[in-house]
């Protein structure tokens, strides 16, 4: 009997081996179709474009929902173009205030229902409806107005047939600005959402079906746990993956992440901030199987100091200034005494990481002030700022202020080892200056809605913010439709400059526009601005086609094969 129980076994794994090892004449070619296993630090918050907010999402909706473009990344020039996906054509009239999209006409969801102009025009209202919340409401604010400011959707988009949609804005807007946000305002299916209300669309998204146009579908989502992803058979964009299967496995804590991508149970190993530089270089000594792909200038760390008393704004939209972080003093106060050298040398290495000041990329060298001082670490000027703000030294050493000490939590999302040991030199930083800083960490999903709902007085967070649009959209005095603003910074100067940056504006004009930019977030500091970082991507060599680059890690995963 154990010998009959052995023999079934072995016959069981050798069909597995069989079934992994399919030949497939897909596409023309003939190609292994196997599983390969991507480790993450933390769950997608939703598979729904309309209401995602983690860059994880984000890039797993590229792959699921219908693009109306391609973008193209030069690393060279770091310059970006745009090819056709389901929009065939395009074309721009009115100096940029309209817009006529071609669609194709063999784009289906994989339901079997074909992808129309109408699911585009059903899905950019429910972009702009303020009762869905959605992350990319502003993305919207360009459409025509009514007399009473609300946006005009019956003028604003035109249905001229099922692959012909005109849109209209009420300004100029430059192509880069269309491109960018458009590319983001993945389409829904209307048929399976028009009968939700709005206002349910976050309650319910985890009971409605997740249908796909891209070279993905959904085939099973544990949350906590994994989400598995496979071909798309019907999709033409531009077509089915060429893996069978692609797990993405929920892992939280990071050495375990690495222990999986070293023993080989997973294949990749990237988000959450990647791998550790110690760790990358010892994986390329010791692990020759595994290639370290490095995505610069994509991402950066920072404290977001909430600028408003949550609580007043919560229960009666009253904005009123924050008790610690309402004064530009302090806030600058706070980057004097964060010894950012110290978290760089400590985990990532000077070479990974640039330390800066704020919020735009070092990849736009031509853009950049670099005429701005640079906070250097100085707890003394910390203190002499904290003193002109009123605080003072109690008597047990930790500053107060009109009776209340100087104590607040710095919260951080779990799962991430470089902004959780950031988070242990900011803390000892700031009691070296006399202020007591608790730390806490909260599941990344319930952090987010935290911060969303300025629960928080500072946070440490990072963005993935590569494009010159978005960079746009992250600021704006109108922070409760910008889920990005979490510190609800508000300044009239800086509306009028991202205004006017979205306009057509001569090299020079642009030029100077972005550095009064600069120059407005380097003063009031609403958050300190640590550093844009590598994050460092671990890939097994058995894996090829793998790219990666600024704009998305997983931008062609659908072409990633073993071979």
């Amino acid at each position: 009997m154990k010998q009959f129980t052995r023999l079934a076994t072995l016959f069981l794994i050798f069909l597995s081996s069989l079934t992994g090892c399919k030949k497939n004449s897909d596409h023309g070619v003939e190609s292994t179709r196997s599983t390969a296993v991507i480790a993450i630090g933390t769950d997608f918050d939703h598979l729904n474009p309309l209401i995602i907010q983690l860059g994880i999402s984000r890039e797993v909706c590229n792959l699921l929902y219908p693009t109306l473009f391609y973008r193209n990344y030069d690393e060279e020039s770091g310059s970006l173009t745009f090819e056709p996906a389901f929009a065939a054509s395009w074309k721009f009239s009115e100096g940029g205030k309209r817009v006529t999209l071609v669609l194709r006409n063999d784009v289906y969801w994989s339901d079997g229902k074909k992808v129309t102009a109408h699911d585009l025009a059903f899905s950019y209202r429910l972009y702009g409806n303020p009762d869905v919340t959605s992350t990319r409401q502003q993305y919207i604010g360009d459409f025509l107005r009514t007399s009473t400011g609300e946006i005009d959707f019956e003028k604003s988009i035109q249905i001229d047939s099922d692959t012909v949609i005109t849109l209209s804005f009420s300004k100029q807007l430059t192509e880069a600005i269309f491109f960018d946000h458009f590319y983001d305002l993945l389409p829904i299916p209307k048929h399976v959402y028009e009968s939700v209300a709005p206002r349910d669309f976050r309650a319910k998204s985890s009971e409605l079906p997740i249908l796909s146009a891209g070279p993905f579908k959904v085939m099973q989502w544990d949350r906590q746990s994994k989400l598995v992803l496979v071909p798309n058979e019907t999709s033409v964009l531009p077509h089915p993956a060429k893996l069978s299967r692609v797990e993405f496995q929920v892992i939280p804590e990071y050495t375990t992440r690495l222990t999986a991508l070293k023993s080989g149970s997973a294949d990749v190993l990237m988000a959450s901030g990647g791998i550790a530089p110690p760790d990358a270089e010892r994986l390329e000594k010791e692990s020759p199987e595994i290639q370290v792909i490095s995505v610069r200038n994509r991402f950066f760390d920072s404290i977001v100091w909430l600028t408003i008393d949550g609580e007043a704004y919560r229960n009666g939209k009253k904005i009123l200034p924050n008790f610690f972080f309402g004064d530009k003093k302090v806030r600058q106060a706070m980057t004097y005494a964060v010894n950012r050298e110290a978290i760089v040398d400590g985990f990532m290495r000077a070479e990974h990481a640039t330390i800066v000041n704020t919020s735009l990329s070092p990849a736009y060298k031509y853009l950049l002030d670099t005429t701005l001082h640079q906070y250097e670490f100085n707890p003394q000027k910390a203190k002499a700022l904290l003193a002109e703000a009123g605080w003072k030294a109690g008597s047990n050493g930790i500053l107060v202020k009109e009776g209340k000490a100087f104590s607040f939590k710095l919260i951080a999302p779990t799962g991430n080892a470089r902004r959780s040991y950031a988070a242990t030199i900011i803390q000892q930083n700031l009691k070296d200056i006399g202020i007591d800083c608790k730390l806490e960490f909260v599941e990344t999903v319930l952090w987010n809605k935290g911060q969303n709902t300025w629960q928080y007085d500072a946070t440490i967070a990072g963005l993935g913010a590569e494009t010159l649009p978005f960079q746009l959209v992250m600021w704006g005095s109108d922070f409760e439709r910008n889920n990005f603003n979490s510190s609800a910074f508000q300044n009239s100067e800086l509306d009028d400059i991202i205004a006017k940056l979205a306009l057509p504006q001569t090299p020079e004009n642009e030029k100077q526009l972005w550095h009064r930019f600069q120059a407005i977030l380097h003063e009031e500091q609403p958050r300190t601005f640590l550093y844009y970082f590598d994050e460092l991507e671990g890939v097994s060599k058995k894996l090829k086609g793998v790219k990666m680059n600024m704009l998305m890690t997983l931008f062609n995963l659908h072409e990633w094969e073993f071979k």
